[in-house]
C-alpha cells in the first residue's frame, strides 16, 4: 500500500456520497412537483341557491318537533339447532314375480250389415236455414241493446242517488258543526323547512343547493358557488333533438358581484350551432345569488351534452 492510498479512498467515498445526495434531492423535487388529484365538489340536496351549505335542510316546518334518527337495536341470533340424523329405512322384501298366463286368442270382428241407401234423399233448404240464423241474430242483438239501455239507466240512477246523498250529508255535517264547538286537534310537525329533504339537518334553515348529497366537507365557498352555477345551467338547458351525446362547448362569461352573468360568449364551438345556441339560452335564464367574495371576474368552463354518469 502506498502513502497516497488513504487520501484516494477518502476522495472516492466523498464523490460517492455527493452522487447519492444529488439522486435523493432530484427524487424529492420530482415528488413535490406532482399535482394532487382533483377534488370532486358535490352540492347538498334541497331546493334553493345556498351553495355554501355543507348539510341538506331537514323536511318539516320551522320550530317543529325534532325527530332524532335512532339505530334499530340488533336482535340476538339464536344458535343453529343440531341436525338430527334421520333413521335409514329398512329395505323392502322383493316382490314375487306373478306367473305368466297363457295369451287368449284375439276376438273375431263382428260383421256389420251395410246401411241401406234411401231411395229419395232429401235436399237441404239453405234459404230456410239462412232465414233462421238471421232471425236468431236479430233477437240476440235486440236483447243486448235492451240490456245495455237498462245498465245505462241504472248507472244514471245510481249516480243521481250518490250526488243526492253526498249533498245532504254535507249540509247535515255543516249544520252539526255549527251547533257544536270546534275541537282543537294537536298538529305534529317535525322541525325543518318546507323545501327540505328527508334525512337532512335541522341546523340548515335557509335551503339547499339543488344537489343530491345530504352533507359534504367543502370549505371553499366560491368553488361551491361556481359548481352551483354549472348545475343551474344544466337545469335550464333544453337539449335540441337529434344531436350527438358527445358534443361539448367552451364558454366564457363575466360573473359579477351581485350574481348577474354578462358578456357570455363561445370560445370553442361544439361544431353544432343548435347546441351552442341552446347552451347560451340556458345561461341567460340562470339567476345566481350574490357572490360570497363580493368580487367580479371572468369564468370559463366546458359544457357537455351529457354529463358522466347520466343514463
Amino acid at each position: 500500500m502506498t502513502a497516497t492510498s488513504p487520501s484516494a479512498f477518502m476522495l472516492s467515498a466523498t464523490l460517492h456520497a455527493l452522487v447519492m445526495a444529488l439522486i435523493l434531492l432530484i427524487g424529492y423535487m420530482a415528488n413535490s412537483g406532482e399535482t394532487s388529484p382533483t377534488k370532486v365538489l358535490e352540492l347538498v340536496a334541497g331546493e334553493g341557491d345556498n351553495f355554501a351549505a355543507n348539510e341538506a335542510p331537514a323536511l318539516g316546518i320551522p320550530g317543529g318537533i325534532k325527530v332524532p334518527l335512532t339505530k334499530a337495536p340488533e336482535l340476538p341470533v339464536a344458535p343453529p339447532e343440531p341436525v338430527k340424523a334421520e333413521p335409514v329405512p329398512e329395505p323392502l322384501p322383493p316382490v314375487p314375480t306373478p306367473p305368466t298366463l297363457p295369451t287368449p286368442p284375439p276376438p273375431q270382428p263382428t260383421p256389420v250389415a251395410p246401411t241401406p241407401k234411401p231411395a229419395d234423399q232429401a235436399i237441404p233448404d239453405f234459404k230456410k236455414d239462412i232465414k233462421k240464423k238471421v232471425a236468431a241474430a236479430d233477437r240476440k242483438a235486440k236483447k243486448e241493446v235492451a240490456a245495455e239501455k237498462k245498465r245505462v239507466e241504472d248507472e244514471q240512477k245510481k249516480t243521481t242517488k250518490e250526488e243526492f246523498d253526498r249533498t245532504h250529508k254535507t249540509k247535515s255535517g255543516a249544520a252539526a258543526a255549527g251547533k257544536s264547538a270546534p275541537t282543537k286537534v294537536a298538529k305534529i310537525d317535525s322541525e325543518g323547512i318546507a323545501k327540505g329533504v328527508v334525512g337532512g339537518s335541522t341546523k340548515n334553515k335557509t335551503g339547499g343547493a339543488g344537489g343530491k348529497a345530504l352533507a359534504n366537507d367543502n370549505t371553499d365557498q366560491m368553488a361551491s358557488y361556481f359548481e352551483g352555477l354549472k348545475s343551474s345551467v344544466r337545469q335550464k338547458f333544453e337539449p335540441p333533438p337529434g344531436l350527438s351525446d358527445t358534443l361539448k362547448v367552451d364558454i366564457e362569461l363575466r360573473c359579477n358581484a351581485d350574481g348577474t352573468l354578462t358578456n357570455v360568449r363561445v370560445t370553442k364551438s361544439s361544431g353544432s350551432a343548435d347546441f351552442d345556441r341552446a347552451v347560451l339560452d340556458a345561461i341567460r335564464r340562470v339567476k345566481m345569488p350574490p357572490r360570497y367574495d363580493k368580487k367580479s371576474d371572468n369564468v370559463e368552463f366546458t359544457f357537455s351534452m351529457r354529463e358522466k354518469g347520466e343514463g
